[in-house]
C-alpha cells in the first residue's frame, strides 16, 4: 500500500468524470469552500438616506480546495498521468463524492480547475502533498441517489415514506401526497409518464405553482418533464414538446420542508405510470 492511498477511517473523496473513470484520494485537514457557498447580495442605495435597502441574496458558484496526498512524482508517475487524464475538465462536468467521512455519499457536480500543475517533484515512495481545486457551477452538494415515487391507476400506496396519504381516481391517474424535502434548499423534480394519457398536470399545493402539458401521450410514448435548472425541458417520445406547456405553467421546485403535491392525467390504460423523482440539495458536506 502506498502512503498516498486512501486509509479506512480517514476522510477520502472520489472524482468521477462523465466517462465513469475515477480518482480517489486521501483528504488532509484544511479543505476550503465545502461548507457555505459564496453569496451574492443585492442592495439598492436610498437617495439622501443612510445605508441601502436589502433586495435579496443568491448562492453563487463555488470553488472547493482539497488538500490531498498524491502519488510521488517519480515512483507514482504513471498514476499521476492517469489522474491528469481522469480530471481533464475538457471532458465535461463530473462529481466529487464523499466516500469515507462525515455525510458519506454526498456529491458535488464540478470540474477540476487546478492543483496537479503545482505538485513538486519528489523521489522515493513518498506522498506528494498538494491541493486539488474544483469549481462547481451548481453550488449545492446533492444526494448520490434519487428519491422516487411511482403512481399507477387504481393502486393504493400508503407506506412509502414520506408520502401520506395517497388517493387514486377510477378514471384518472391522480395522486395527492406530501413530500418532506429535508434538504437545505429547493429540490427540482423530474416527472415521467409512460402513455397512453393526456392533459398531465402537476401542482405544488403548498406554493400554488403548477404546470400543465396539453394534448395526448400515445401508448408506448414517454412524457418527461425536467424542472432542473439548466435543463428545463419537456419531451414526448424523445421530441422537444416545450410548446405544449400552457402559458401560465411554472416548472416548480419542492421547497424545504413539507410540500403538498397533486399529479393528475386523463388516462384510459390501467398500466399507465407516472414517476416523480428528485434529489435533495445541501449547502455543506
Amino acid at each position: 500500500m502506498s502512503v498516498w492511498d486512501p486509509i479506512a477511517g480517514c476522510e477520502t473523496h472520489e472524482y468521477r468524470n462523465p466517462a465513469g473513470e475515477t480518482v480517489r484520494w486521501l483528504t488532509l485537514i484544511g479543505t476550503t469552500g465545502r461548507f457555505m457557498p459564496p453569496i451574492g447580495i443585492t442592495s439598492v442605495p436610498v437617495p439622501v438616506a443612510h445605508g441601502s435597502r436589502f433586495m435579496g441574496a443568491a448562492h453563487l458558484e463555488r470553488a472547493v480546495a482539497f488538500p490531498v496526498s498524491a502519488p510521488a512524482s517519480f515512483t507514482g508517475r504513471e498514476e499521476l498521468r492517469r489522474w491528469a487524464r481522469v480530471l481533464d475538465p475538457s471532458k465535461g462536468e463530473g462529481t466529487v463524492t464523499v466516500v469515507d467521512g462525515d455525510w458519506p455519499g454526498r456529491q458535488l457536480r464540478c470540474v477540476y480547475e487546478a492543483g496537479l500543475d503545482e505538485l513538486e517533484e519528489v523521489s522515493g515512495d513518498r506522498a506528494n502533498p498538494g491541493v486539488l481545486l474544483f469549481r462547481a457551477a451548481w453550488p449545492y452538494w446533492q444526494d448520490a441517489s434519487e428519491s422516487t415515487f411511482e403512481i399507477a391507476q387504481g393502486e393504493s400506496e400508503t407506506t412509502w415514506f414520506p408520502f401520506l396519504p395517497l388517493v387514486l381516481g377510477a378514471s384518472d391517474a391522480f395522486a395527492s401526497f406530501t413530500v418532506n424535502n429535508t434538504g437545505d434548499v429547493d429540490a427540482w423534480p423530474l416527472v415521467t409518464m409512460m402513455g397512453p394519457g393526456q392533459e398531465v398536470t402537476a401542482r405544488n399545493e403548498t406554493t400554488g405553482a403548477e404546470w400543465h402539458v396539453t394534448g395526448t401521450v400515445d401508448a408506448g410514448e414517454e412524457l418527461v418533464v425536467d424542472t432542473r435548472p439548466g435543463r428545463k425541458t419537456v419531451r414526448v417520445g424523445g421530441v422537444n414538446s416545450f410548446d405544449r406547456l400552457t402559458p401560465d405553467s411554472s416548472l416548480w421546485p419542492l421547497q424545504p420542508g413539507s410540500n403538498r403535491v397533486t399529479v393528475a392525467a386523463a388516462i384510459t390504460d390501467p398500466n399507465t405510470l407516472i414517476t416523480f423523482t428528485w434529489r435533495r440539495n445541501w449547502l455543506a458536506a
